[in-house]
């Protein structure tokens, strides 16, 4: 399987982006968690104008992901305080999970983190989303700790929080 990652920056790829945001997000969360919050998540998250603006003023790398010349999935990380780089957004179109592309997400998004000095690089997963967190873990990611966060109204996303010493990995 041939994978390439494929850097966002103009308003075309942001497009594509919410657009193929939205598609991941109606695939796999539905069953989690009512439409209302999912559509919270997308206008907060992976609007055009929030994409637009992590990537021109916040310092966020955004990359779409393609998989034998067809768009399989996206990524964001952006370097944080201390020595680490967060994974932001990562989705992938469910007909393409179980392929390694996670796996080669990662792999991409450590050797830009080591580049920069980077130490450590964390994602914050859903814990509803055990497949994810598995998968993450699966791939050397450890559990440091949980995070609640209030959406909107009643909504509320508790997170599990993984981290990965890319000083040690081999990913």
């Amino acid at each position: 399987m041939n994978t390439e990652f494929i850097k966002i920056s103009g308003s075309l790829d942001i497009i594509k982006t919410t657009c193929l945001a939205n598609r991941i997000f109606g695939q796999h969360f539905t069953p989690m968690m009512p439409r209302q919050q999912i559509d919270y998540i997308l206008d907060t998250f992976n609007s055009f104008s929030v994409i637009n603006e992590r990537i021109t003023t916040g310092g966020y790398s955004y990359y779409g992901i393609s998989c034998d010349n067809r768009q399989a999935g996206f990524f964001a990380f952006a370097p944080r305080l201390g020595e680490a780089y967060e994974i932001t957004e990562i989705g992938i179109i469910k007909k393409q999970r179980g392929k390694g592309i996670c796996k080669r997400a990662l792999g991409f998004i450590t050797e830009q983190a080591k580049a920069s000095g980077a130490k450590t690089i964390k994602i914050k997963i859903d814990k509803k989303n055990e497949s994810a967190i598995n998968a993450f873990k699966a791939l050397g990611m450890e559990e440091i700790g949980e995070e609640q966060t209030k959406l909107m109204g009643d909504f509320f996303v508790e997170q599990t929080i993984l981290a990965l010493d890319i000083s040690k990995s081999e990913v």
